[in-house]
């Protein structure tokens, strides 16, 4: 109920900003069957991330999580009812499956990780290509993906590689958070490094952001909006400061204005664009509340308080 009334406040102080009635004009554009595409994309994104998750999960431990148990505590850290977000859960659950979490913590860092492996090369490709066609879109908004991603990118395989082993002598490096970042880099390197040893980490994880973001056009299309590829993707990326699993209760609030704004930035007028957001979150939480209930019940014995 928190979660709803966020995201319901978050869409209505927009539409109070843009006209409330230009919002409800762009209803009378309305083109249902895009919706079959869209709630489509947003199942087929879990089946993809359960994938992913559990092919991370066997890099990081030697023993392999039962799918079943997988698939519980994905489908749980999607729900909109968790504040610290899927991956607190993924943390706790970690915890009280081992009992020695410092290692299972480095699987939810590194799925973490591996989910902006594969967004934010996509988003830069978007962004130079977008640069370099002249498209009507301010450069303040591509040109971060098109240099910071890179640089980036450069950064952690430096300091995540035998010739960035002095960082781990650093001070700042021994702190609890630094240390598990490094260690947790370190693990996805040997992840992609080696993609044919667990090929579900890339596979499930580039399943995952194809399909939610096929899920995102869908809910655009239901409005007539159909802005290109390379401006879907970057409204999508600059959206999400992280996947909707990994924010405070399923990102509700921060997600809805993003999201509404990267569209209205990339070119897209604002009322349909926030209607576009309302039709995509809105299957976000009426696909995962039920599902992840359940499945948080059957979990919740096991991951209170770590235990």
């Amino acid at each position: 109920m928190v979660a709803l009334a966020i995201a319901a406040g978050a869409v209505l102080a927009i539409a109070e900003a843009t006209d409330a009635d230009k919002v409800g004009r762009a209803f009378e554009s309305f083109h249902p069957t895009w919706i079959a595409l869209a709630g489509a994309g947003q199942l087929l994104s879990t089946a993809a991330y359960v994938i992913a998750y559990r092919s991370v999960a066997r890099a990081g431990d030697a023993r392999t999580p039962p799918m079943a148990y997988v698939a519980r505590l994905v489908v749980a850290g999607f729900g909109p009812f968790l504040i610290g977000g899927g991956f607190d859960l993924d943390r706790r659950a970690a915890r009280a499956r081992r009992g020695d979490g410092d290692r299972n913590v480095l699987v939810v860092l590194a799925m973490a990780l591996l989910e902006w492996v594969i967004l934010a090369p996509l988003a830069c490709g978007a962004a130079i290509a977008l640069l370099v066609e002249g498209a009507h879109i301010e450069a303040s908004l591509l040109w971060p993906w098109a240099v910071a991603v890179p640089v980036g990118f450069a950064l952690a395989l430096w300091a995540s590689g035998p010739r960035g082993s002095w960082v781990s002598r650093r001070r700042i490096a021994r702190t609890p958070w630094a240390h598990g970042l490094l260690e947790g880099l370190r693990l996805l390197r040997r992840l992609i490094s080696r993609p044919l040893h667990h090929p579900g980490a890339l596979v499930g994880t580039t399943g995952y952001w194809a399909a939610d973001i096929a899920a995102f056009f869908g809910a655009l299309r239901v409005f007539g909006l159909e802005p290109g590829l390379g401006s879907v993707i970057i409204a999508y990326a600059t959206g999400y400061i992280g996947s909707r699993r990994s924010l405070p209760l399923g990102g509700a609030g921060v997600t809805e204005v993003l999201l509404a704004y990267s569209l209205y930035w990339v070119g897209q007028p604002l009322a349909p664009a926030l209607a576009a957001v309302v039709v995509y979150r809105g299957l976000n939480f009426v696909l995962t509340l039920a599902p992840g209930l359940v499945a948080y019940r059957g979990l919740h014995r096991r991951v209170q308080g770590g235990t």
